[in-house]
């Protein structure tokens, strides 16, 4: 709904529900049809559509950090709390619903006011009660209620929204930062019970989360072939794949207080970079993850961190 709007205003005005989201969705809709017709070697299509994509930028408030829904004349919507469900976003609030640039982390840290402000956020996300107001559906639905119980702030793993949010430290370099939130995502809020998962199994996307991370990496933004380096959960791990390859990973030492990379190898070399590649992994081949209980803090280069559209321009 509202993709007249959307394409006349750079956004889809708030009159229409959940206008938040779609104005972030069919941002990264842009993005990835930028893909395809990159992939068909279309430069003028290419161009037109990552451009389009950058429209996330026109609900971003700068002034409170989060996305803000706007009117027809471009005012955004008074009486502002960042922590009221619903009217312009999907099953949460600002805090679950500004961070869905998955094309573009570095555009979204330059626009909080650089890496510090966005660690800033992000701690402040994570380092907070899960406290939510009912908002715009004016009573309790079972997303507030999950994200309440497992008390990780406001990052509320128990919906899709927030799927990626571990990872946004790799985009500051610092995935020390999220290395032990991924662990204790896993180890703590997923189980063999009957009430194993944090959140309602919607369409397999709760297992997808667990089975990606359990394997120490993640697809944060699909339509790049790339997957964002977590941290493993299982001593070994051996994928056959669908071209008849198989990939082995390894982590060694694994116990409760490894919580950290200490450094990882790929076929016996050292691998520096905060991603592997689909293409990559598709030779098969072996990961070792060194775990550790300290981080291990260092300076990565920009061609290591994950894909964001704005470095590539």
């Amino acid at each position: 709904q509202g993709t007249i709007d959307y394409l006349k205003y750079g956004y889809v005005p708030n009159h229409y529900h959940e206008s938040i989201n779609h104005t972030l969705d069919y941002a990264y809709s842009d993005f990835c049809i930028s893909q395809v017709a990159q992939t068909l070697a279309d430069v003028e299509t290419t161009r037109h559509y990552q451009q389009q994509s950058m429209n996330y930028r026109n609900v971003f408030d700068t002034e409170t950090g989060f996305m803000r829904s706007k009117d027809l004349s471009g005012q955004f919507r008074p009486d502002f709390s960042p922590t009221s469900w619903g009217t312009d976003y999907a099953e949460g609030s600002a805090w679950q619903s500004s961070f869905a640039v998955f094309h573009d982390f570095a555009g979204l840290i330059e626009a909080h006011g650089g890496k510090q402000a966005f660690e800033n956020k992000l701690v402040e996300l994570c380092n907070q009660p899960p406290k939510f107001e009912v908002g715009g559906y004016s009573f309790e639905i079972h997303e507030m209620s999950e994200m309440a119980a497992i008390e990780f702030g406001q990052l509320a793993i128990s919906n899709q929204p927030s799927f990626h949010y571990p990872y946004l430290f790799h985009y500051l370099g610092k995935p020390e930062m999220a290395q032990p939130l991924i662990k204790q995502l896993l180890t703590q809020l997923f189980d063999a019970s009957s009430t194993g998962y944090p959140g309602d199994e919607d369409n397999g996307s709760m297992a997808a989360w667990y089975i990606f991370n359990s394997l120490g990496f993640y697809p944060v933004t699909p339509g790049t072939g790339e997957y964002v380096i977590g941290i493993p959960l299982f001593d070994q791990v051996i994928l056959t794949l669908s071209n008849g390859n198989q990939l082995t990973i390894h982590a060694t030492p694994n116990q409760p207080q490894q919580q950290f990379i200490h450094h990882v190898s790929r076929d016996g070399y050292t691998y520096e970079k905060l991603y592997f590649t689909h293409k990559d992994l598709l030779n098969g081949g072996t990961i070792n993850y060194h775990l550790g209980i300290v981080p291990h803090t260092k300076t990565y280069s920009e061609d290591s961190l994950p894909y964001s559209l704005s470095r590539q321009e």
